[in-house]
């Protein structure tokens, strides 16, 4: 027998499975530099060496207005260190204070509390420079043309109006645009919802997957809209699973972008030679698995590797239920994927993109859940099948596979990308 183990919530949970059944865990490369951490130091030395071999001193005036867009509060990216950095390589060049604006990148999600605003900044951070939060519904967006999709480009003004403008973001894996960050610092970060709606429309095509740019039109439609924003300066981060830092990228935002996904693709994509009758996955624990919106993540990505008509069987606490509103009316309102297809395309609403998602994985594979999430509801709207433990969970996947079925696991399926070695 094989013990595994499994995060759940606040807790690890530990299961045992036949050496017979047994075809492996699937796990993230660790940190190369887990003993010796990238130190804070490192931002100001990515900043001196960008890997497009730009200068950073000569990029600006002392006169500049300057606006820098930051994540929210959705991401991991750790502003709160990066921004003392490059705010003082500001200031070491003459730039004052007022003559900078810090944007929040919050796209259509809703805005960040002044509270959030601390967590997220710093006291010394919030208490000195203006920060915004965008809001993609101002009725002063400037409009800088059209995508080659026909997806406008209709981005927060002060940004545009900016002498300088410069982004932060961290790059992981997305489910359509292949990889956050970069140039999602603009579309959607800082556009209208008109725009965020018509890009998020293509999350159907068969190219708008994670983990992948080649053809991805979801991804050259934001990269085109980047283009037309004209950022002049990038900071790009890599975090493993300890949110530590193991790549820093900086310069085009293109270039520190690419540099970044080629870290993402070193550590965290994993090639397994064929799938199994049985995934177990866990989507990490807390808070990964805070709620239903935040584990079908790890659900996506687990289907990967598993065979149709296969089991998958989830681990996630959900301890504050579904999380997304819409996510919830729409699993109710649409039941094939078909109608879900057709809402994405002409009626597109954030949370939306996930039940569109999870009636896909269901066309493929059962789901069986283990959560905190009433019984009922996981039934229906969610076409699921609860189980009170992770072995009731296996019992009913062996019961339906076969006591010879096989089993991958996958305790952070929320990060590690598992994907079947080409033939």
């Amino acid at each position: 027998m094989v013990e595994v183990e499994l995060k759940y919530g606040e807790e690890a949970i530990y299961t045992d499975i036949s050496d017979k059944n047994f075809l492996g865990v699937i796990a993230s490369k660790k940190n190369p530099n887990n003993e010796n951490l990238i130190p804070h130091l490192s931002f100001e030395n990515a900043i001196n060496s960008p890997v497009d071999n730009s200068c950073f001193n000569t990029l600006f005036d002392r006169n500049d207005k300057i606006s820098i867009v930051i994540n929210d509060n959705t991401r991991i990216t750790p502003s709160k260190e990066i921004l003392p950095v490059l705010l003082n390589r500001l200031d070491n060049l003459g730039i004052k204070e007022e003559n900078i604006e810090i944007l929040i990148a919050v796209g259509s999600h809703r805005p960040v509390t002044e509270k959030e605003m601390d967590e997220l900044l710093g006291n010394d951070i919030v208490s000195r420079f203006v920060i915004e939060n965008h809001n993609c519904q101002a009725d002063d967006l400037v409009n800088l043309g059209m995508t080659h999709l026909q997806t406008p480009v209709e981005l927060n003004r002060k940004f545009v109006e900016a002498d300088k403008r410069i982004t932060i973001g961290d790059v992981a894996f997305h489910y359509y645009a292949g990889y956050t960050g970069g140039r999602k610092s603009i579309l959607p970060g800082i556009s209208s919802l008109k725009s965020i709606q018509k890009n998020h429309s293509n999350l159907i095509h068969p190219d708008a997957v994670t983990g992948n740019l080649d053809g991805n039109v979801i991804h050259v439609d934001m990269t085109q809209a980047a283009e037309k924003a004209k950022v002049d300066f990038c900071v790009s981060v890599v975090l493993d699973s300890n949110k530590e830092i193991v790549e820093i990228a900086t310069g085009n935002i293109f270039s520190s972008f690419e540099a970044c996904v080629r870290k993402v693709d070193e550590m965290f994509k994993v090639y397994v030679d064929k799938p199994a009758d049985i995934v177990l996955v866990s989507s990490g624990g807390f808070p990964k698995d805070i709620n239903l919106y935040q584990a079908q993540k790890a659900i996506e990505q687990a289907q990967a590797i598993v065979k149709p008509g296969g089991q998958l069987v989830v681990i996630a606490a959900c301890k504050d239920g579904i999380g997304h509103k819409v996510f919830e009316e729409w699993m109710y309102k649409y039941k094939t994927l078909e109608e879900l297809s057709k809402q994405v395309q002409t009626n597109f609403k954030l949370g939306g993109h996930k039940a569109y998602y999870m009636r896909k994985t269901m066309m493929k594979a059962d789901i069986i859940l283990v959560s905190e999430l009433d019984s009922e509801l996981v039934e229906d709207p969610f076409n699921m099948t609860p189980a009170d433990s992770v072995e009731d969970a296996l019992d009913l996947a062996f019961s339906r596979m076969g006591n010879d079925a096989s089993v991958w696991t996958l305790p952070i399926g929320g990060e590690t990308l598992p994907l079947i070695t080409p033939s």
